[in-house]
C-alpha cells in the first residue's frame, strides 16, 4: 500500500482509473486503505469519473418482493451489444434488502414510502440499493392509497419527493407536499399550484429530464400529470389517446412514452406506444411494433418495463413461480431475445424490473446508516 500512496511509484490518476471499473462495494471497502485513498475516491475527479465508467455499463436492478413486506435488491449486467445466442443466463447479484413492499426510482435512487395505515406516521426513506446507505426523512401523515414520486433535478443536482398529503383521514381535500434533499433544514412543504382534481393515481411515476410524469384519473377522465422538479409546477397533459387504458409509462429516449399491449387483426401481439414530444403543445406521436413469431411470450405473462438507452423495449416477467426472464424486444429489426436470470431465491412474490440503473458516487455512497 506503501507503493500506491506514492504518485512517483504509482501515478493517482492511474489508480483511479482502475478503481472506476470496479464494483462499487469494493470501492467503499477502498475508502479504508488511508486517508490519501479516502480523500481520492471522495474527490469531485473520481465521481464523475465513476459515473462516466457506470454510465457505459448499465444494469437492470430488480426490487424482489418476498414474503415478510421486505424488499430485496438485486442486479444483473444489462447486455449492450448484439449477441449471436437468442437465449442466456444471468447470475444476479444480491446488494440489500428494505423492509418495504413500495418503492419509486429515480436516477439510481429509491424512494421508499411505508406501510401506511390511517391515523399512523408513514416512513419515508430514500436509498441506495446497491450500497444500503440510506437516510430517513421527516415524517409526514399518509393515507393509504398516497404515493410519494422521486424526481431528480440535474441542474441544480437535488432530489425531490413529491407526495400526496393528506391532513387528516378523512378529509378530502388532497393536497401535495414537497421534500428537498440536501436542504439546511429538512422539512416537507406545502405546494399550493398542484391539481387538486385529479386525487386518484394509476401509475407508478417516473422521471425523465427532470419531470416527474404520473397517470391520474378522476371521473373518467384520463391525464398525465406532469411536475417539474427544479421549479416546482404542474401541467395536466390530456391522454384521450389512450382510450381510458392505463399505460404503462417508460423514457424513450429522453421523452415520455406510454406503451400498451393490443392484439391485432391477425389476432398477433402488438406493442403500441404513445410518445409526448413536446409537454407544452401537447403533442403525441403513435408507433405500433408487431411481435415477431415466437414460443416465449404471451400477453398475460410479461409487463414492458422500461427502454434501454439503445432503444430496446426490456419485457419483464410476471410470474414469478416459474424460471424469471427478461426479454430484449428490437423494435426495429423485430428480434426478440431472452435472458433467464437467477439467484433470487424462493418465495418471491413479485420482481419490479429498472432499467439502465446507473451508480453515482455523488448522493449516499455510503455503508448501511
Amino acid at each position: 500500500m506503501n507503493r500506491a500512496e506514492n504518485p512517483a511509484s504509482i501515478p493517482i490518476d492511474l489508480i483511479l482509473e482502475i478503481l472506476s471499473r470496479l464494483p462499487s462495494k469494493s470501492v467503499g471497502r477502498f475508502h479504508c486503505v488511508s486517508k490519501l485513498w479516502r480523500s481520492m475516491l471522495s474527490s469531485p475527479y473520481f465521481k464523475d469519473l465513476y459515473l462516466t465508467r457506470s454510465s457505459a455499463r448499465p444494469r437492470l436492478l430488480f426490487a424482489v418482493d418476498k414474503v415478510g413486506d421486505e424488499l430485496h435488491f438485486y442486479s444483473s449486467p444489462q447486455p449492450q451489444i448484439p449477441y449471436d445466442k437468442s437465449s442466456l443466463v444471468e447470475a444476479a447479484d444480491y446488494h440489500t434488502t428494505f423492509p418495504s413492499r413500495r418503492c419509486n426510482y429515480a436516477s439510481g435512487l429509491i424512494c421508499f414510502s411505508g406501510k401506511c395505515h390511517s391515523r399512523k406516521d408513514a416512513m419515508t426513506l430514500i436509498c441506495n440499493p446497491i450500497t444500503g446507505k440510506y437516510a430517513e426523512l421527516p415524517k409526514v401523515i399518509m393515507c393509504n392509497t398516497s404515493k410519494a414520486f422521486l424526481g431528480f433535478d440535474a441542474v441544480d443536482r437535488q432530489f425531490k419527493i413529491l407526495v400526496e398529503h393528506l391532513p387528516y383521514p378523512s378529509a378530502r381535500d388532497r393536497r401535495h407536499i414537497i421534500l428537498t434533499s440536501g436542504v439546511p433544514k429538512l422539512g416537507w412543504r406545502s405546494n399550493i399550484g398542484c391539481p387538486k382534481y385529479y386525487s386518484y393515481y394509476w401509475s407508478e411515476g417516473i422521471c425523465i429530464s427532470g419531470d416527474i410524469y404520473y397517470v391520474a384519473h378522476e371521473k373518467n377522465i384520463l391525464v398525465i400529470v406532469c411536475f417539474d422538479v427544479r421549479y416546482e409546477e404542474f401541467k395536466v397533459i390530456e391522454a384521450k389517446c389512450f382510450n381510458r387504458k392505463t399505460p404503462t409509462l417508460i423514457n424513450c429516449k429522453g421523452k415520455l412514452g406510454g406503451i400498451n399491449w393490443e392484439s391485432g387483426d391477425s389476432g398477433a401481439i402488438e406493442l403500441r406506444m404513445w410518445v409526448l414530444h413536446d409537454v407544452n403543445k401537447k403533442e403525441w406521436s403513435k408507433y405500433v411494433y408487431p411481435f415477431p413469431e415466437n414460443d416465449v411470450i404471451k400477453l398475460h405473462e410479461f409487463t414492458v418495463a422500461g427502454m434501454t438507452t439503445r432503444g430496446e423495449f426490456v419485457l419483464s416477467m410476471l410470474d414469478t413461480f416459474k424460471r424469471f426472464y427478461v426479454l430484449y424486444f428490437n423494435a426495429e429489426k423485430n428480434t426478440l431475445r431472452s435472458v433467464e436470470i437467477q439467484g433470487f431465491g424462493e418465495n418471491v412474490s413479485s420482481v419490479k424490473v429498472f432499467v439502465d440503473h446507473v451508480e453515482d458516487f455523488n448522493f449516499l455512497k455510503g455503508e448501511s446508516s
